[in-house]
């Protein structure tokens, strides 16, 4: 076959291209630390990167809804423990009345239990990130409403009552295939189990108690019956305590297993996409004696001659 050396200089040229690629593709994956830069450098690597990639944004999503969630529970836990605070001192004050107080005293014990009732009220409107916690889906406006009538009596109602939203269950996924119901509704904090006044919630018993510390005179009777319904309410309360406290020990128990996932995810995508900058280096000093050398054979077999000047 008879080469000549146009052609020797073309299949040189091609060889020197190529040995260049090779250079500047080494050279760009120790720039960027990444093996695969774009698609046609490893389309099946390219992939398998992407997926990874889009599977830890997932799981990233999946924790921060679990900090959304925890943060709420750690609020709802701390409204609660409020109410618990102010029924026990509200039983306390109803435990020191004596049928020896005066009206002065019965008047300083109303007084201290209606702020305490007030209290409980803006503790049920408890908000996080402005919503508010027991709500339901009603988020956006105070589940209890505070009156204070002519009389000094002191009254918490249901605000938008008979709104079936009100008792909605508020959830959300945590990770793939698991959901979370994460609210506990205004219902859920005022039921009251076994009251012996015929209050039938929380708050209708708090009502109640306010007037009945009004009365002239007051009936003593009525008050031990309304504080024997408080220890109910506040067993309730706990119970309800509870029920957030197992809820918060999931969803942190699923973030850690989160977290774990991200973990392997990321350990596999180190493998697959990072460079080992050492391996690198020493195949880029490689690639650039390959073209050093190349260049050098060139010049010898490439030498000019006088027909190059006669052309």
């Amino acid at each position: 076959m008879r080469i000549t050396n146009g052609s020797m200089m073309s299949s040189y040229l091609r060889e020197v291209q190529s040995n260049l690629q090779t250079m500047d593709k080494l050279n760009t994956q120790l720039t960027t630390t990444k093996q695969i830069n774009k698609i046609s450098d490893d389309p099946l690597k390219t992939i398998k990167i992407l997926n990874l990639n889009n599977e830890i944004e997932d799981v990233e999503k999946y924790n921060y809804n679990c900090d959304e969630i925890t943060g709420w529970l750690e609020l709802t836990d701390e409204a609660l423990g409020t109410v618990s605070n102010l029924t026990t001192d509200i039983k306390t004050l109803l435990t020191s009345i004596s049928g020896t107080f005066g009206k002065d005293e019965i008047k300083a014990v109303q007084s201290e239990v209606n702020e305490k009732i007030k209290q409980i009220g803006e503790a049920m409107n408890t908000t996080y990130a402005g919503k508010y916690v027991f709500g339901g889906s009603l988020t956006d406006e105070a589940p209890v409403k505070i009156e204070t009538d002519k009389d000094g009596n002191v009254s918490l109602t249901v605000n938008n009552a008979g709104d079936a939203k009100l008792n909605d269950k508020l959830n959300t996924v945590v990770s793939s295939g698991i959901k979370v119901d994460y609210n506990l509704t205004l219902n859920d904090i005022t039921k009251t189990n076994g009251a012996e006044t015929g209050s039938t919630s929380g708050l209708e018993l708090l009502n109640d108690l306010s007037k009945k510390l009004n009365e002239d005179p007051i009936n003593m009777d009525d008050l031990h019956k309304i504080s024997k319904d408080l220890e109910g309410y506040m067993s309730d309360i706990l119970n309800n305590r509870a029920i957030v406290g197992a809820r918060t020990n999931t969803v942190e128990q699923v973030k850690d297993n989160n977290e774990d996932n991200i973990l392997e995810m990321k350990t596999a995508l180190s493998v697959t996409q990072d460079v080992n900058s050492v391996e690198k280096f020493i195949e880029l000093k490689s690639a650039e004696m390959v073209y050093n050398a190349s260049l050098q054979v060139s010049s010898k077999l490439f030498q000019t001659t006088i027909l190059d000047y006669l052309r």
